[in-house]
């Protein structure tokens, strides 16, 4: 009688925890479903910088406005400073920048060729500048197999170009 009073509990004892784990696992496979319905690959809209707002739906001329905007920034900014250089330059460069899911940008990489550190030093910190000088954007949006959209965290290079000319010298 004993032994089988103990069977009892050590089933009832290991079905309790059978149906706990059960539950963990079905929230498991909603969260695992939720997210193979994203498509890691491409994103439904860019961010979107103020100016390009008016393009919504068109991915194209989103993804042409944030590049040449973000582009435009960076270099508009190098161009304010101005600098003494001992030759001329026509060089490109690129950065790599992150975008949020909140629209924060960062950068998370500078590709910069060995002369134009040479001709400016300090290039890396104004481009830091310039990105942190950025305006607030809207991050990109991913839509899942649901209907609803959901801001994602993207990642681009951006090439910048660099054209400098030495005016006259003492």
């Amino acid at each position: 009688m004993k032994k089988a009073i103990s069977v009892i509990y050590i089933l009832l004892f290991c079905s309790c925890n059978y149906f706990e784990s059960k539950k963990i696992h079905v929230t498991d496979e909603y969260i695992q479903e939720r997210l193979d319905s994203l498509d890691k690959s491409s994103i439904d809209n860019f961010p979107i910088f103020p100016d390009c707002e008016q393009l919504d739906e068109n991915i194209e001329a989103e993804k042409e406005c944030f590049i040449s905007t973000l582009s435009s920034h960076i270099t508009n900014s190098l161009a304010k400073n101005q600098l003494v250089l001992k030759e001329e330059l026509d060089i490109s460069f690129r950065v790599g920048i992150e975008v949020s899911k909140d629209g924060e940008i960062t950068i998370i990489s500078i590709e910069i060729n060995n002369v134009l550190k040479e001709n400016i030093p300090n290039i890396e910190q104004m481009i830091q500048q310039s990105v942190h000088e950025l305006p607030k954007i809207e991050p990109a949006l991913k839509k899942l197999q649901s209907g609803d959209s959901v801001a994602v965290k993207t990642q681009f290079v951006i090439p910048i170009r660099v054209v400098a000319k030495v005016t006259g010298t003492d």
